[in-house]
């Protein structure tokens, strides 16, 4: 008889919990799939002069199933974008942060037969210029140019950045063969235009101390250091 009791309780006890658990799973269905908890308003920056078609996704989507990978047309329209931060504000309110790939460089390539200013960016995403008064500037007179040029010329900017120098002020001119960076009063030669994240560091030194009216000439050694030549 006690037998049978227990057997009884332990029914009742299973029978219990699998219907709390039941009735868990059922109301977080309910609350997931609720209109209440559906996307109506999506806040973001509109003055980024980006495609925002691929915002439109998560419209009427359950506010609980938006992550970043309902996003992936709006990465696809915009290459500058680096990522999105995405915040939920209960019960039917997106708020998306859009950050962008750094802007690194603006350059104009002469050898084209209508030459236009484009902006580089750290990603090596280019596109037209419509604003480049904050950035180092990049004048392309020959070529040809080599694979892995342009992500020279981002390790170069984002070396030199981090040093005390004006990046307004830089100007770069490529000719195909030689870099030559123009600040201010200083002229720099940089030679070929590879290893410029080493070369970056010379450079950024340089122009900050501030100290050299003249030219400087950048001469790879043939060990690990980087000897330069001054003409001050």
């Amino acid at each position: 008889m006690n037998l049978l009791s227990g057997v009884e309780s332990k029914s009742f006890k299973t029978f219990t919990f699998f219907t709390f658990v039941v009735l868990i799973i059922l109301a977080l269905l309910v609350t997931i799939f609720s209109y209440k908890y559906r996307v109506s308003t999506i806040n973001y920056d509109h003055e980024l002069n980006l495609n925002y078609e691929g915002l439109k996704g998560i419209e009427n989507l359950s506010i609980w199933l938006v992550d970043d990978d309902n996003f992936e047309k709006f990465y696809l329209d915009n290459p500058n974008v680096e990522n999105l931060e995405i915040s939920k504000q209960l019960p039917n309110v997106i708020k998306i942060n859009i950050n962008l790939y750094q802007k690194i460089i603006v350059y104009t390539d002469f050898r084209d037969t209508s030459p236009e200013q484009r902006v580089l960016y750290k990603n090596l995403y280019t596109a037209d210029a419509t604003s480049g008064k904050d950035l180092a500037h990049l004048a392309i007179t020959n070529g040809p140019i080599v694979d892995g040029f342009f992500s020279e010329i981002v390790s170069f900017i984002l070396t030199v950045e981090k040093y005390e120098v004006d990046l307004r002020e830089v100007s770069l001119t490529f000719d195909g063969n030689v870099l030559t960076i123009n600040y201010l009063d200083t002229i720099i030669d940089a030679g070929k235009a590879v290893d410029l994240s080493r070369k970056g560091t010379v450079v950024g030194y340089i122009l900050e101390k501030g100290d050299c009216k003249g030219k400087v000439t950048i001469l790879q050694s043939s060990g690990e250091d980087i000897e330069t030549l001054f003409e001050c």
